[in-house]
């Protein structure tokens, strides 16, 4: 039964490969099966605009969980990005919301913890 879920935002997924606190994650998630890594799509698109490759390498990282984005994912990142939030920062936040698949809803891990300030989330500053 997997017991801890975490969603990977974009400032999260630029930081793969070279931040130390992100490694251990991936690590951890890899040996650990009550720990599951979540990437929302939109999160995805986002890191592969600003670093080209990111998708191929999220690709053969086989502990990572896509998210597609549904109906109900593209009508509350919309709602966000009209309060001025960016998408990947709205995706991330539609995640952590209690579903079937993760009944206690997620963990935004970031490297950007600031983006998620006023949003009423839980949030793992990988920083510290």
């Amino acid at each position: 039964m997997i017991l801890e879920h975490y969603v990977l935002d974009t400032a999260t997924l630029l930081a793969l490969g070279g931040h130390k606190q992100v490694s251990g994650l991936i690590h951890v998630a890899g040996r650990d099966p009550t720990v599951r890594l979540w990437v929302p799509i939109v999160c995805a698109l986002e890191a592969e605009r600003d670093r080209a490759g990111i998708v191929d390498y999220l690709g053969i990282l086989d502990v990572l969980h896509t998210l597609d984005a549904d109906y109900a994912t593209v009508h509350a990142v919309a709602g966000l990005h009209c309060r001025g939030v960016p998408f990947g920062v709205g995706a991330a936040v539609h995640v952590t919301r209690p579903t079937l698949q993760r009944p206690d809803g997620a963990l935004i891990t970031t490297t950007d913890p600031h983006a998620y300030e006023g949003l009423n989330v839980p949030v793992m500053d990988l920083n510290q």
